[in-house]
């Protein structure tokens, strides 16, 4: 959200206004790190999430601004972006 000021883009770019990312992160910030909880997410949130992921990876300009900006590794957040996609598709799977 930092890299855009401009709703439009922020939206443009991650498919939600910078409101209901902001409700998301607010959600996600509740849960203690050390805790076994867990938070539910609407497939629209989770494409947020998702499309945030795979924006900051193309958005920062080298491995190194990645990381400090970002605090992981980009092959991480790849990882993990494809991760959520191959659980949603599970999920999916396992609806039919």
């Amino acid at each position: 959200m930092e890299a855009h000021d401009e709703d439009t883009m922020t939206e443009l770019c991650t498919g939600s206004p910078r409101r209901e990312l902001e409700n998301i992160t607010k959600e996600v910030g509740h849960v203690p790190e050390n805790a076994s909880g867990t938070c539910t997410f609407t497939l629209r949130q989770l494409h947020s999430i998702y499309a945030s992921i795979t924006h900051a990876v193309v958005a920062l300009p080298s491995e190194e601004a990645f990381h400090i900006r970002i605090g992981f590794y980009r092959e991480n957040a790849i990882a993990l972006a494809n991760s959520m996609k191959s659980a949603v598709q599970d999920c999916m799977r396992s609806d039919l």
